[in-house]
């Protein structure tokens, strides 16, 4: 059974979320927490927050509470895979781009935002002549 410190930091990861950058979207959201906290939850060397952090966390990062601590293995969907893919494309573009403030700030944008987006940096590298070769007309 996978534990809450891993399943964290695969969440944090696959998300594109530094322990500082969560702490931030969180208290944006309002919630109450520090990167340093979420970096001890990560790191295991705090096993036990509270059902409110739990909640925080796993809004934030678009689980269930028994996925991250490790009750409930949740299997991906065709869509959800394709919809990470389309995510982690723009956030690459975006970070390609020396924006990663804003490869943060994308979590929780819909299928069709994160289209907006992606044409949006389509269209700043066509601008700036970056990787023509690069195709980001399929995210």
């Amino acid at each position: 059974m996978a534990t809450l410190a891993e399943r964290l930091a695969e969440a944090l990861q696959e998300r594109g979320y530094s322990d500082r950058g969560a702490a931030r979207e969180l208290r944006r959201r309002g919630a109450s927490i520090t990167h340093a906290y979420i970096g001890q939850l990560r790191k295991g060397d705090k096993t036990n927050p509270s059902l409110e952090h739990l909640q925080a966390l796993a809004d934030l990062l678009g689980t269930s509470i028994d996925w991250l601590t490790g009750r409930d293995p949740v299997p991906e969907t065709e869509d959800d895979e394709g919809e990470r893919q389309q995510r982690e494309d723009v956030r690459r573009g975006l970070e390609e781009l020396g924006v990663t403030n804003i490869a943060q700030r994308m979590n929780g944008l819909s299928p069709l935002s994160l289209s907006a987006v992606a044409q949006m940096v389509e269209a700043m590298r066509a601008a700036e002549s970056l990787d023509e070769e690069d195709d980001f007309e399929n995210l």
